[in-house]
C-alpha cells in the first residue's frame, strides 16, 4: 500500500491542509501558492510502503464452525446436512453383500435363493437354442422353438421373467437343451436395455407347452399392455437403431 503525503510550502502542515482544513480554505491556500515563489511552490512528495502486517484495514470476523456444521448444531435431524455427518462405524453382526443385488431382484416378489455357483453349474453344458420363430397375437405372443431330438422324455423346467425367459430340458442321457431371452446384466434406464423380451410380459400367465412329436416346443408369452404390438421379438441396443 502506497501513501502519498503532500506537503504544501507556507509552514502549514500537512494534516491540517488535507484533513482538517474546511473546504472554502482549500481554495484560500490554492490562491495563496500563486503568489509564492518557484522554490517555495515546489512539492515535496514522500512515498512510503507499508508491510502487510502493518495495514490496519477492516478485517472480517474468522468463522468459528462452517456453515454445514451451523446448520447441523441448528436444525439437527432436520438439516439439510444431516446425512453429511460423521461416518458412524458399521455393527460388528452387519453383514456385507458379495453379489450383485440387480441379478436376484426382478421385481417379481420373493424367491428362493440359489447360489451363483449352483447357477453357473446347472448351465455349463447346455446346448442353447438361438433359432426360433414367433408370431404376435392380441394378448400373447407365441414363440416356436424346433429341436433336433425329441424331449418327450425330458424334464422341462421353465422360469419367467418381466423380460425374458429361460427353459431347460433334461434328457435320460444327460444332454440339456435350453432356451434363453434374457436382458444384459447392469441395465438401469428403459434405453440401457437389450436382448430382453421387447417389452414387459406378465410372468404369471405365460406357460409352455411341448408338441405330440416332442421336437417343438411352443411358449406362451403373454402381454402385461395387450395394446402393444410386438414387431420384434428381443429389445436391441438403442446404438444398433441409431443411424450412420
Amino acid at each position: 500500500l502506497l501513501f502519498w503525503l503532500v506537503s504544501l510550502a507556507g509552514g502549514c502542515p500537512p494534516s491540517l491542509a488535507l484533513f482538517s482544513a474546511p473546504p472554502h480554505s482549500l481554495v484560500c491556500a490554492a490562491s495563496l501558492r500563486k503568489g509564492m515563489s518557484k522554490e517555495a511552490s515546489e512539492e515535496q512528495v514522500v512515498i512510503e510502503e507499508l508491510q502487510s502486517e502493518d495495514f490496519k484495514g477492516e478485517e472480517q470476523p474468522k468463522a468459528t464452525v462452517s456453515s454445514i456444521e451451523a446448520s447441523q448444531q441448528k436444525a439437527k435431524e432436520l438439516s439439510y446436512y444431516h446425512a453429511q455427518g460423521t461416518p458412524q462405524p458399521l455393527p460388528e453382526d452387519a453383514v456385507i453383500r458379495q453379489e450383485n443385488p440387480l441379478v436376484r431382484a426382478d421385481g417379481q416378489g420373493p424367491h428362493k435363493i440359489e447360489p451363483l455357483q449352483a447357477q453357473a453349474s446347472r448351465t455349463e453344458n447346455v446346448r442353447w437354442i438361438e433359432s426360433y420363430s414367433f408370431s404376435d397375437g392380441d394378448a400373447a405372443v407365441k414363440l416356436y422353438v424346433e429341436f433336433p431330438e425329441s424331449l418327450a422324455d425330458a424334464d422341462i423346467t421353465c422360469e419367467w421373467e418381466r423380460f425374458g425367459v429361460e427353459l431347460l430340458a433334461r434328457l435320460s442321457n444327460g444332454t440339456i437343451y435350453g432356451i434363453r431371452i434374457r436382458d444384459r446384466e447392469g441395465w438401469v434406464l428403459e434405453h440401457e436395455r437389450s436382448g430382453g423380451f421387447a417389452h414387459e410380459i406378465d410372468p404369471q400367465k405365460c406357460k409352455h407347452r411341448l408338441s405330440s412329436s416332442g421336437q417343438r416346443i411352443t411358449l406362451t408369452v403373454a402381454k402385461k399392455d395387450d395394446k402393444e404390438k410386438w414387431h420384434e421379438l428381443k429389445k436391441k441396443d438403442i446404438k444398433s437403431t441409431m443411424p450412420r
